[in-house]
């Protein structure tokens, strides 16, 4: 609580002075929601109110220690308790995924880069579905209504040198967690998808396009940060979202081009 005599707002100066970040940092959290660029009548510059900036910081420094004391992994799923862990997510989140454990680990079992993980010591955090689609089927994925359905046939088997189609299904973390936890092993997750998409150019597997959707707010942002396209959905209840591998400039999408021009290189 502001105390009386106390600024109600802060400068942006000291906000990231309170919270010891930087310029980008204040702009994420302004562009994702957790703190509100306010600009007073006849002023240029905006301010923060000091309550939030206040909390924003105690939460911070309660995640950072919470972080030194469980570190996280990035890992893929292996088992049907692990699988049903993140389908109990998916529930809590998408209202659907309690149901389908059996037909999930189908798609495991078909290619083991098909789900991933975040879990520290205690628990799983989050988890990723990313699906490595056979040639000539991500229109027909692309077209289904909600819920989608990716059965075996659709799966690309997990062999280096494979050209797929690579289809983000699903990214989601634990409710109950701060906006500022939130955010961080959101981040961990695109990270780690990151690093999946790296692996594959280093195993020669092309990808020609990665497509997501979404009607939420945080994942439209993300695709947005990560540098997808927008294109017009083949169905109205998600937006749709591309990377065209072969024409894209966004880093992480050179840096895959690299390892895998390196890898067929090796291979010729």
């Amino acid at each position: 609580m502001v105390k009386k005599g106390e600024a109600t707002h802060y400068t942006a100066a000291q906000t990231k002075e309170k919270l010891g970040i930087t310029d980008g940092q204040l702009y994420n959290y302004v562009n994702n929601g957790t703190l509100a660029r306010v600009i007073p009548p006849g002023k240029k510059q905006g301010v923060y109110r000091r309550e939030d900036v206040d909390q924003l910081a105690r939460e911070l420094n309660a995640f950072l220690l919470h972080r030194k004391r469980n570190t996280t992994q990035f890992l893929q799923v292996t088992n049907e308790e692990e699988m049903r862990e993140c389908m109990e997510i998916s529930q809590a989140l998408f209202s659907v995924g309690r149901e389908t454990v059996k037909d999930r680990m189908k798609l495991l079992q078909k290619n083991p880069y098909t789900y991933h993980m975040l879990r520290d010591d205690t628990q799983i955090i989050g988890y990723t579905a990313t699906m490595p689609l056979k040639n000539g089927r991500l229109e027909k994925v692309l077209s289904q209504t909600i819920p989608v359905k990716i059965g075996e046939d659709d799966i690309a088997e997990d062999v280096d040198g494979n050209t797929i189609d690579l289809y983000l299904h699903a990214i989601g973390v634990k409710p109950g967690y701060s906006m500022v936890e939130k955010h961080s092993y959101g981040a961990r997750l695109v990270s780690g998808i990151i690093e999946l998409i790296l692996d594959f150019g280093k195993r020669g597997i092309t990808i020609n396009t990665i497509a997501a959707r979404s009607n939420m707010p945080d994942g439209i942002r993300l695709m947005r940060h990560a540098g997808f396209t927008e294109i017009e959905p083949l169905t109205p209840e998600r937006r749709t979202f591309v990377i065209d591998v072969k024409e894209s400039g966004i880093p992480f999408i050179i840096q895959y081009k690299e390892a895998l021009a390196k890898w067929q290189e090796e291979h010729k």
